[in-house]
């Protein structure tokens, strides 16, 4: 695999190295499409929940906090604990430094109004359910009572490095948490398989709490499968660290869905946004909002974090329906970058947005003509006012969109959102985020050296497999008449990969894996080879 890599590294003429802060970093899988998904596996599948409003959770039968919404007064756990069953969480809870929190997987914790769970500076929680136990923070209210901003959220605080004065910052919403320092790779624990339902709390003006805020958490800690839901605020909000992420859902989301201050400069891979067009905040809802800080300044470091393989679907179904979009909706943007941001989004495709992308501040303007800010190999559809909108003085809106589509960064401008070709991003009775065969997001990445020169399967590519029946492991062969960015896997009847053999660039020629079935049950198993919009199929018989 490390070989595959440096390949793709090299024929792009790169010679920096690949644990560089760059979209070539090896925390990227390099993957051959634009948006979250490849039009095969369902990564949201089993674990995620799109309509907590009517899920009957049961009773809680025991409680964490002391109904107290302060840091002096509120429940401080100071030893290790673990969290188990169904818990109602009654106030502000704090994990001190020193302890650690674990909650089963399975768990379920039911917030009351404005309670909150900070994982102090020091402190750590380690979350980690499954996908078919998957760990839910949701509201304290019955089925059909529940709304945005039912409890506050879930907070963590680290020791990385953000760019306020000194270093340090106090979090918002009046939970007074201290967060930050000099050490981006501060372990703050795991999140994995993990919702957040009805959360988001605005203590004051300007002073929220989010679904899921990281103050300055550094990359030692895990976050994987988390989804944010109906939060009354934003989903996802980053106040520097290195922290990085996979596989996050930020559903119906009152305000922002990724929020950047400070000098985040993590990386996140994999993200879906589903907004709904009857919810919106007192602001303007962006997808992404990134800013250096609040003041616009030149302070270091700078946010440059770096997302990429971003589905984010608007509240504008088409540029009929709705018929008119609620005003923070149509101020609303798929790319707000201001205030001096460097930020970095790849291989991303923003459909039904307000407005789409909006470069704010001199500072960030002149970062995108120098690429420091950039958006590549991106989509942009279904826009229902300003495709490009500009507040500083080095572009207007004619040389903004020049910017964007300009040929080196390979991003495309698409009038209609049904022209893209997704499922059905915008039935919310029968939500399908996957692309379809000759969507326009396949083989556009920018892990593709050409866009126009896809890999495709010939009538003389072979797939076969022997032994096969087979006892223990069998060899799958594949014959490619080209070279290209190729998937290998193994998926079991119900439709789940047991097995990943390769993702990467294959060379044209003969290429055999070896698929050990030894630990997993007898029966029938498929391997699938995916290429851009072409797949084949074997099918396997184990004995």
């Amino acid at each position: 695999m490390k070989k595959t890599l440096l390949s793709i590294v090299l024929s792009f003429g790169l010679t920096s190295a690949i644990f560089a802060q760059s979209i070539t970093n090896e925390f990227f899988d390099k993957v051959n499409y634009i948006g979250a998904f490849d039009g095969v596996i369902d990564w949201a599948k089993n674990w995620t929940n799109f309509d907590p409003t009517t899920t009957d959770y049961p009773a809680t039968t025991a409680t964490k906090g002391n109904g107290q919404f302060s840091r002096s007064a509120g429940l401080h756990i100071s030893a290790n604990e673990t969290w188990s069953g169904v818990i109602k969480l009654d106030g502000w809870v704090y994990v001190d430094a020193g302890a650690t929190l674990t909650i089963d997987a399975g768990t379920i914790i039911r917030g009351t109004e404005k309670s909150a769970l900070m994982i102090e500076r020091g402190g750590k929680i380690m979350a980690v359910g499954t996908e078919f136990k998957p760990i839910v923070f949701t509201s304290n209210q019955g089925a059909g009572f529940r709304a945005q901003s039912n409890w506050a959220g879930l907070v963590l605080c680290g020791k990385g490095i953000n760019n306020n004065a000194g270093g340090e910052g106090i979090a918002e919403g009046g939970i007074d948490s201290p967060y930050g320092g000099t050490d981006n790779t501060d372990n703050s624990g795991e999140l994995k398989y993990v919702r957040i339902e009805f959360p988001g709390y605005e203590v004051a003006t300007g002073k929220e709490i989010n679904g899921l805020t990281l103050y300055s958490v550094g990359s030692q800690t895990k976050i994987n499968y988390v989804q944010v839901s109906y939060s009354g605020d934003d989903g996802f909000e980053w106040f520097g660290g290195a922290v990085n992420a996979k596989y996050l859902i930020s559903y119906k989301t009152e305000d922002d869905d990724f929020d950047t201050d400070n000098g985040y400069s993590g990386m996140v891979q994999f993200g879906l946004i589903s907004r709904d067009p009857a919810i919106v905040d007192t602001d303007a809802a962006n997808a992404f909002e990134s800013d250096n800080d609040a003041a616009g300044s030149t302070a270091e470091p700078f946010t440059k974090s770096i997302f990429s393989n971003i589905s984010a679907f608007g509240p504008a179904k088409s540029a009929t329906e709705p018929a008119t979009l609620l005003a923070n909706h149509a101020g609303g943007s798929a790319m707000r970058l201001r205030r001096n941001t460097k930020l970095q989004i790849y291989n991303s495709a923003f459909l039904g947005w307000g407005l789409g992308l909006r470069i704010e501040s001199d500072g960030s303007q002149a970062a995108a003509n120098a690429d420091v800010l950039t958006v590549q190999n991106c989509i942009l559809a279904g826009i229902r006012a300003d495709k490009f909108k500009e507040d500083g003085t080095i572009f207007d809106a004619a040389s903004l969109q020049a910017w964007y589509q300009a040929p080196s960064r390979r991003n495309q401008f698409i009038t209609a959102n049904d022209d893209v070709k997704i499922a059905a991003p915008f039935n919310y009775a029968t939500l399908n985020f996957q692309p379809a065969t000759g969507s326009p997001v396949f083989n556009a990445s920018y892990w593709i050296p050409t866009a126009v020169n896809p890999l495709a399967f010939s009538g003389e590519t072979r797939l076969v497999n022997y032994p096969n029946p087979f006892s223990g492991s069998t060899t799958i062969e594949l014959q490619l008449e080209n070279e290209g960015l190729v998937r290998v896997f193994v998926i079991d009847l119900a439709g789940r990969t047991v097995a990943s053999l390769q993702e990467g660039k294959l060379t044209e020629g003969k290429h055999r894996f070896e698929f050990d079935g030894t630990a997993l049950p007898k029966g029938m198993y498929f391997a699938k080879v995916v290429a851009g919009n072409d797949q084949k199929v074997v099918k396997m018989i184990s004995k």
